[in-house]
């Protein structure tokens, strides 16, 4: 990782489920879009122990927050960087969705088969992106596994040491990361000609979320999930997308995953037209 920091101002558009980690106990990736340069460009924040932090530092989606970040040079994919822990502040949210679609419809959509081919060819070729599918086949659910003992441990070792941490901690010691009921994928087309088809699973925090909260409350998560995730995402009038994104490991990158959904009106989704004098 460079030691040169650089100031960076982000619209955070994904917040993606924690996972388990060695060095911060539970650890998340956040991407959104940089928005301090030329031009509209993504970026990836990793890692950030988002529970671990106070009420403060805990950012939402859709806010614009400035941040210090070093370039992550042992990461080949171009978007990723390291954030400097408590560097960052909320600047402002953005409300739905004109204004979210302002600087989001300025990135050129692409499709899961570009992505994937050029990922495969080369470590250094986009790794995220916005894609516009043009069916919905289905969501599948497949039972999610509980955590190993190797991965309770390391969890448990974050608590017992947080005094030690790499990463201070500013908030309240979290419990246990609770894993998700579900493994939940989307089954669908991209835009690509010719296209057979993709199975993206959904790593958006908020899936894990809704899963937790209708457990608690007792009622059919597979239900639960395709009325938030399908009927109302992908309803008539919306024109959604999915945020997506690969993995560091190079065997993996040419496996991409659904990171979020961007799901605006179809009315709101469109660009304003420059004034003409």
């Amino acid at each position: 990782m460079r030691v040169q920091a650089e100031s960076a101002r982000v619209l955070v558009t994904v917040k993606a489920t924690p996972q388990p980690s060695t060095t911060y106990g539970d650890t998340s990736c956040v991407a959104g879009i940089r928005i301090d340069g030329a031009e509209p460009s993504w970026i990836r924040l990793y890692p950030i122990a988002f529970r671990w932090l106070d009420g403060e530092s805990q950012f939402k989606k859709y806010d614009v927050i400035e941040l210090e970040v070093r370039r992550r040079d042992a990461d080949t994919r171009r978007e990723s960087y390291s954030p400097t822990q408590d560097s960052w502040r909320v600047v402002q949210n953005l409300p739905p969705w004109k204004a979210r679609h302002a600087v989001v419809g300025q990135l050129e959509p692409t499709t899961t088969c570009e992505l994937m081919k050029a990922a495969s060819a080369d470590g250094s070729a986009p790794s995220l992106g916005l894609v516009y599918p043009t069916d919905i086949d289905r969501l599948e659910f497949e039972p999610h596994p509980a955590w190993s003992s190797e991965q309770l441990a390391k969890m448990q070792a974050r608590i017992d040491k947080e005094s030690t941490a790499l990463i201070p901690m500013s908030g309240s010691i979290p419990s246990i990361l609770k894993e998700p009921e579900f493994k939940v994928r989307y089954r669908y087309r991209c835009a690509f000609a010719g296209c057979d088809g993709h199975q993206g699973r959904i790593l958006d925090w908020e899936l894990t979320s809704l899963q937790n909260r209708l457990r608690f409350e007792h009622k059919d998560v597979r239900a639960g999930v395709t009325e938030k995730f399908l009927d109302q995402m992908f309803a008539p009038e919306r024109r959604a997308g999915f945020y997506m994104g690969n993995f560091e490991l190079a065997a993996r990158r040419g496996k991409f995953s659904v990171l979020g959904v961007y799901w605006p009106r179809i009315a709101e989704a469109v660009l304003p037209q420059p004034t003409l004098f």
